[in-house]
C-alpha cells in the first residue's frame, strides 16, 4: 500500500538534555500492506542488527503484541474512535538499535504517520506530536524525527537551523547501551552550578544555530547533566574525543543516551578527518559502525509503495 521513511535522530545536542535533537540522514523504513491479520517482518536488506530490533519490539510470539508501532497506530485509531485494519509491515532497518539514534521514536512515528493517512490525513502534525511525545516520554527523538531538522522543544517545537557547511559523523561501538541503564547512572539531583552551566551552554547552542557561529558552537556542547557519567559507559570516548578535537572538528557528543558518539566538523576537513578517525578505530581494533551523515530537513516521509527508498 504505502512506505514510512524515518529518520535517525540525534538527541541532547550536549547541553539540550531532554530539549533539543536534530534528525540526520540515516533511516529506517516501514512497508505497511493490507492483510488478513497483523504481522511484522524484518528485511534482511538493513544494517541495523535484526536480531536486536526484534527483541527491542518486546513483541509476541508473531512478532506484534507490545512493538510500539502498532500501539502507536492502535492509538492513533482509538482517538479517532475506529477500529484498525489488519496490516503487515515489513521494516527496513538500517539505524542501528539501542545505540542512541532513536530507532525505537522511528517505530512510534511511522505507526502514527500510517495510522493518520488510513485515516485520511484526519489529524494536523501537532496532534501527531503530542501522541509521539506522550509515548516516548520526552521529546527529542520524537519531535525532529517527525518534524525534520534541529528541533528545540518546550511544551511545542521551536525549529532552528544548521549550517550547509557543518557535517556529522557517527560513530556507534557494537555494544549496546540500553535507555534505562543510561537514565539511572544519572545523579537524583545536580548541584545549583551544574543547572547554571547548563542554561548558559543550551542558550550559546541556540545563539550558535542561528548565527552559524562556529566558535559559539564549540564553546557549546559542553556539559554537566549527563555526559560526565554517560561517557563512562563508553570506553572509546575520550580517545575518539582527543583525536577529533585536535583535527578540527567543532566538537563531539553522546548521541542521545549512548552509545554511539556524534561528530561536528567542518565540510572542508570531510576526507581528512574520516581517514584520522578510521584509522585510530582500525590501530585499536575496535568493531564501529561510522556513518557520514547530513542533517534531514523533511522529517517523516510518506512514500508510494512502488517507490524505491534510497
Amino acid at each position: 500500500m504505502f512506505t514510512v521513511r524515518v529518520p535517525a535522530t540525534i538527541a541532547n545536542l550536549g547541553p539540550g538534555f531532554d530539549s533539543f535533537g536534530m534528525a540526520v540522514s540515516l533511516y529506517n523504513c516501514f512497508a505497511f500492506q493490507q492483510a488478513e491479520r497483523d504481522g511484522l517482518v524484518f528485511s534482511l536488506d538493513g544494517a541495523a542488527d535484526v536480531s536486536a530490533l526484534q527483541k527491542a519490539s518486546d513483541s509476541d510470539d508473531q512478532g506484534v503484541g507490545k512493538n510500539l508501532l502498532f500501539v502507536a497506530m492502535d492509538r492513533m485509531f482509538e482517538k479517532a474512535g475506529q477500529a484498525r485494519p489488519p496490516l503487515e509491515v515489513r521494516v527496513t532497518a538500517d539505524i542501528p538499535v539501542a545505540r542512541g539514534l532513536g530507532s525505537s521514536s522511528t517505530a512510534i512515528v511511522a505507526g502514527l504517520v500510517a495510522a493518520n493517512y488510513l485515516l485520511n490525513l484526519r489529524y494536523e502534525l501537532s496532534d501527531l506530536l503530542d501522541l509521539a511525545v506522550a509515548m516516548e516520554g520526552h521529546p527529542d527523538n520524537v519531535a525532529p524525527a517527525l518534524l525534520g531538522g534541529v528541533v528545540l522543544y518546550d511544551e511545542r517545537p521551536y525549529r532552528l537551523p544548521w549550517p550547509l557547511e557543518w557535517r556529522v559523523l557517527t560513530v556507534s561501538p557494537g555494544y549496546e547501551v540500553l535507555t534505562e541503564e543510561a537514565r539511572r547512572i544519572l545523579p537524583a539531583s545536580v548541584p545549583m552550578a551544574d543547572g547554571i552551566f547548563n542554561l548558559r551552554k543550551a542558550s550559546v547552542l541556540t545563539y550558535a544555530l542561528l548565527q552559524a557561529d562556529p566558535d559559539a558552537f564549540r564553546a557549546s556542547l559542553q556539559d554537566r547533566l549527563h555526559q560526565p557519567y554517560r561517557r563512562r559507559l563508553i570506553a572509546e570516548y575520550d580517545a575518539i574525543e582527543r583525536l577529533v578535537m585536535a583535527d578540527g572538528a567543532l566538537g563531539m557528543i553522546i548521541s542521545g543516551s549512548g552509545s554511539t558518539m556524534a561528530i561536528f566538523y567542518p565540510t572542508v576537513i570531510h576526507a581528512f578527518l574520516l581517514e584520522k578517525l578510521q584509522g585510530l578505530i582500525a590501530a585499536q581494533g575496535w568493531s564501529m559502525t561510522v556513518n557520514d551523515l547530513t542533517v534531514d530537513t523533511e522529517g517523516a516521509q510518506l512514500v508510494a509503495s512502488a517507490l524505491k527508498i534510497s
